[in-house]
């Protein structure tokens, strides 16, 4: 996270104008959110909306991180985590439809690290139990919290460990994420260092609130050195999907991040992006080189390519066996080449499309055509491409989101659950972020945006 790059600076004065546009009942998309001159003036006149408050809170801290928060959806209520002054971390629910939020401190005392990295993510599953994961960067394990009722928020337990199915899988993790499945089965990703740079994700069994993960341990004739040695210690610890390159060498550093979408067959899908070549140190900008695809019909049991071949747990790059479907690959020249979040989603004839973003060739869209990789013909001109040129670290831009006018603050704070259910959005904003003297309290809004139907 870059907290003092240019971009954010010129994110906050986008926030600025959302307060003074006013988000009252009817009103339609503020104008700091207008389409760019290169997009099309009948795309320009669809982007209407309507905006509604449903949540207004002062006292929050103002802190850059509160820009992260991301609230779920579950049965009408809201739930997110957010922060108080002091780094307290806080939970709350509210309507869906407004109203007043309850909320509570995740457990008493707790206080989040310094360390921008520590997001944290909450989701509930099907028996109503709440699950909050975050407060991480190279921890060496999932830290997990688990609501000790259904559909309360009041206490939570830790429910994690090393040795332990009752939190999601990984080691020396960072960058959480929930994925609601059909029939709300929960699915939770996140990036793990251990015994190399890769993803691990993990399906909970709601009815014994146990964790289990979707791939495997790697090959040990796969790894090299103190890694292989490593592999044989940590057995324990699979992964869903690695790689042997990174920044500054072999194993060195990566930063990928899983996409998993349903289409309406409840066919899933899987996306990640990996750095398959070795390069220098990012020193601030880092890179992927490979866009990786496959699909299950299992919830994630077998994975295959697009075109049906069988991949094994845990996907990779590199050719043979255990290598996923290569979307797209860009290793030419110096580094760096693709931007490290790869784009997920189901279009409107039920196909995954892929996306992802070049440095040095703007932004890239396939769609999976009876079997194969075909590019996206028609895009709103600078949509998708302008959705992947903002990414900042574990920045979640999704390509669907590119017509409701969000900063990319606001992209990053999407339910995107909620959208892919109903089409709504629900977001967060902060107004008066920065604003205040004192620096230590700020104000904080959900705001659920909707489109308004053509007559």
């Amino acid at each position: 996270m870059h907290e003092e790059s240019p971009l954010r600076r010129r994110e906050l004065l986008r926030l600025f104008a959302l307060a003074a546009g006013g988000l009252a009942l009817g009103r339609t998309l503020p104008a700091f959110a207008a389409a760019k001159p290169e997009a099309s003036k009948k795309a320009a006149e669809a982007r209407k909306f309507t905006n509604k408050v449903v949540w207004d809170f002062e006292g929050c801290m103002d802190h850059p991180r509160s820009q992260r928060v991301q609230p779920f959806v579950h049965e009408g209520q809201v739930y997110a985590v957010f922060w108080m002054p002091g780094l307290k971390t806080y939970v709350v629910k509210v309507p869906l439809a407004g109203g007043k939020g309850e909320t509570a401190p995740l457990m008493p005392g707790h206080v989040t690290g310094e360390d921008p990295h520590r997001g944290y993510r909450i989701a509930v599953d099907p028996t109503g139990r709440v699950h909050v994961v975050g407060d991480m960067h190279g921890s060496a394990w999932v830290k997990h919290w688990l609501s000790k009722k259904p559909k309360d928020i009041s206490a939570f337990e830790f429910a994690c460990g090393a040795d332990s199915n009752a939190g999601p899988a990984g080691a020396e993790v960072t960058y959480p994420g929930f994925f609601r499945g059909p029939e709300g089965t929960l699915y939770h990703s996140i990036r793990c260092g251990i015994p190399a740079m890769g993803v691990a994700i993990s399906v909970l069994d709601a009815k014994t609130q146990t964790w289990s993960i979707l791939g495997a341990s790697i090959p040990r004739d796969q790894l090299e050195g103190q890694r292989r040695n490593m592999a044989a210690k940590t057995g324990k610890h699979p992964v869903s999907i690695w790689e042997d390159n990174g920044e500054g060498g072999s194993y060195g550093y990566m930063q990928p991040h899983a996409k998993i979408v349903w289409d309406r067959n409840k066919r899933m899908h899987i996306a990640c992006s990996v750095l398959n070549k070795n390069t220098p140190s990012a020193q601030g900008r880092h890179t992927h080189t490979h866009v990786l695809y496959a699909y299950s019909d299992d919830g994630g049991k077998t994975i295959h390519r697009g075109d049906g071949t069988e991949i094994r747990w845990p996907m990779r790059a590199e050719e043979g066996p255990y290598q996923g479907d290569v979307v797209y690959a860009e290793t030419e020249g110096n580094p760096p080449w693709l931007k490290v979040v790869a784009g997920l989603r189901i279009d409107d004839k039920n196909r995954p499309v892929v996306s992802c973003h070049s440095f040095k060739t703007g932004g890239h869209s396939k769609v999976l055509e009876k079997g194969k990789w075909v590019p996206v013909v028609s895009n709103t001109p600078g949509s998708k491409s302008e959705a992947a040129a903002d990414q900042d670290d574990d920045d979640d831009l999704d390509d669907d989101l590119s017509d409701f006018g969000l900063t990319a603050s606001e992209r990053r704070t999407v339910a995107m659950d909620h959208f892919r259910d109903t089409g709504e959005v629900l977001f967060v904003t902060f107004p008066d972020m920065n604003r205040r003297k004192d620096k230590g309290f700020g104000r904080i809004q959900f705001v659920l945006r909707s489109p308004i139907k053509a007559k």
